[in-house]
């Protein structure tokens, strides 16, 4: 079968959640005389910024290009928004300052164990990066090699109270909670090994370790992980915990409590799950991303959708399991130029006890000339018990650009069918209308309950017996739709855009992580709710200094 270029840029999708580490990091503010002919100032407010620190997920750690290393750890969203607060110190003050974070000292990080499967070698994946084929020409993303397994195996060594941010990625919103989650068990289900570096095993909760340290000003940002993960892997639940709204509702209010009730001094600000969905990573692949010829439309229509439409149509108008109007809506056509992906969507009936319906019919042929237990009428149509052609109310995520319009060797058969257009893309490929709905709900829920909380500690004399108000939210919903719909964006005279090309993208190459430039647009968000809630003047951070993505490197 024959079929059309697909003419996008030919990515490697990676998504990585490990939090990686080694020893502890001084991160200093940025020198702004290099960008800048004056020092920006700022005054703290009712706010107390002696010891700022930071906890949260992988937007808080600093992840950038599927990892976490050296340069990308540098500009997290923390460590930019403590290189603001320090503007708000006296000149020597800003002088001695530092911003403690366990570094992972590592110039690419590490993703996976590349091509041989085992770890220390010279084909481990780190960070991904733009390049350009010295012999194709095309651009597409690659890793950088090797990989530093070694990051994620060495623990953290330092003194953990001089930390700062104790952020950690590969987390559910339960892991701030447990105190297994830094072990020793490394067989309980809260067990998180990127956490354990910590060295807290049995001891103390990330919450706990967090608070221990005594910050005067924190930040907060718990519950966005839950809902980045599991959307990223499709909605697989195999792979990543379906978000329970009312769950993390809990769980937060739980994390909240302990961080407002443990001083009755400290202030701090948490914010809501923003709008996860309008990343580029769940935008990049259109719904309709298959061009076709008319030779091979027709030949998908004759060969796989004229058989698989008659006999489900057959079925809803003989009661045999499916509605009509399910049969309508899972028809499997062709045509010449740009066609629907091929999907399977879990929601929709099962389609083998309806084939199994028509083969007591008599409508199918209960033959089972090979002696399996399924009649050898059925056998072919298997793959597709749950296939649909998806719409533009689904999300296929980048991670599908791995295997889209690639031939699929597995079924064994000549030609080999192609994913997303003779084979259904599978369940981590695509968010689908049904799961996209239960997503922002549970969303939705969150966010309410974050908002209630958030009310709640605020007024609550009991817990605020130094002065009420101690926190301060930033509702991140609707933000990335924002900066989409407004992209280019223009900040103090430089252009940043909604997307992961060079020079203007404020997007890594993982398409879910922001680069240096996008955490300053993002840490920005955070100071301005700062600043209307505590009467601070903490200076925004110049975009301008921060770098965006690097441009292509040449390859072999």
């Amino acid at each position: 079968m024959k079929m059309k270029t697909i003419k996008q840029l030919t990515f490697i999708a990676i998504f990585s959640f490990i939090a990686l580490s080694c020893e502890q990091e001084s991160i200093m503010k940025l020198d702004p005389a290099a960008a800048s002919a004056s020092t920006p100032s700022g005054k703290a407010g009712s706010a107390d910024f002696t010891k700022f620190s930071a906890i949260g997920g992988s937007y808080v750690a600093g992840f950038s290009d599927g990892t976490l290393y050296t340069n990308g750890q540098k500009n997290s969203l923390a460590a930019i928004i403590a290189n603001q607060i320090n503007y708000t110190r006296s000149a020597d003050a800003q002088a001695a300052y530092t911003f403690n974070q366990p570094d992972i000292n590592s110039e690419n990080g590490y993703i996976n164990a590349g091509t041989d499967g085992v770890a220390g070698t010279p084909d481990d994946n780190g960070r991904m990066f733009l390049g350009t084929s010295a012999s194709t020409g095309e651009t597409g993303l690659y890793f950088k090699q090797p990989g530093d397994p070694a990051a994620i195996q060495t623990p953290y060594a330092g003194d953990k109270i001089a930390l700062n941010n104790f952020a950690f990625g590969n987390s559910v919103l339960g892991h701030f909670l447990s105190t297994e989650t830094g072990g020793p068990n490394p067989l309980h289900p809260l067990f998180n090994p990127f956490y354990a570096r910590f060295g807290a095993a049995g001891s103390a909760s990330p919450i706990a370790q967090f608070l221990g340290t005594a910050p005067s000003f924190w930040m907060a940002w718990l519950g966005a992980s839950d809902f980045v993960g599991y959307a990223a892997k499709g909605g697989d639940v195999a792979q990543a915990p379906k978000p329970d709204g009312a769950t993390l509702s809990a769980y937060w209010g739980q994390a909240l409590t302990a961080m407002i009730s443990s001083n009755q001094v400290a202030k701090g600000i948490v914010g809501t799950v923003p709008d996860i969905l309008a990343l580029p990573y769940f935008n990049f692949i259109a719904s309709d991303a298959i061009p076709l010829d008319a030779a091979t439309a027709t030949a998908l229509n004759t060969q796989l959708g004229g058989g698989f439409n008659q006999l489900i149509s057959a079925a809803a108008a003989n009661g045999l399991g499916v509605t009509a109007a399910e049969a309508t809506q899972r028809q499997l056509v062709w045509k010449e130029g740009q066609n629907n992906l091929l999907m399977n969507d879990s929601s929709l009936t099962d389609l083998f006890p309806v084939w199994s319906n028509l083969v007591a019919a008599g409508v199918l042929s209960a033959d089972d000339l090979n002696g399996n237990t399924i009649p050898d009428a059925i056998e072919p149509l298997m793959p597709y018990r749950y296939a649909r052609m998806a719409t533009t109310n689904d999300k296929a995520v980048l991670a599908a650009q791995g295997v889209l319009g690639l031939p699929n060797t597995a079924p064994g058969v000549t030609p080999p069918p192609v994913w997303g257009v003779s084979w259904p893309l599978s369940d981590e490929h695509v968010l689908t209308a049904t799961e996209l709905v239960e997503f922002e709900t549970a969303r939705g829920t969150l966010n309410a309950g974050i908002k209630a909380k958030v009310k709640e500690l605020n007024e609550n004399v009991v817990i605020n017996s130094a002065g009420l108000n101690r926190l301060a939210l930033v509702d991140l919903d609707g933000t990335y739709a924002a900066w989409a719909t407004n992209s280019p964006l223009s900040e103090n005279g430089v252009v940043v855009t909604y997307d992961f090309m060079p020079p203007t993208g404020m997007w890594s190459f993982d398409a879910v992580h922001p680069n240096a430039r996008g955490y300053a647009l993002l840490a920005n968000k955070w100071i301005e709710a700062i600043n209307a809630h505590f009467g601070s003047t903490i200076p925004k951070a110049q975009v301008g200094w921060y770098p965006g993505p690097g441009l292509p490197e040449a390859v072999n």
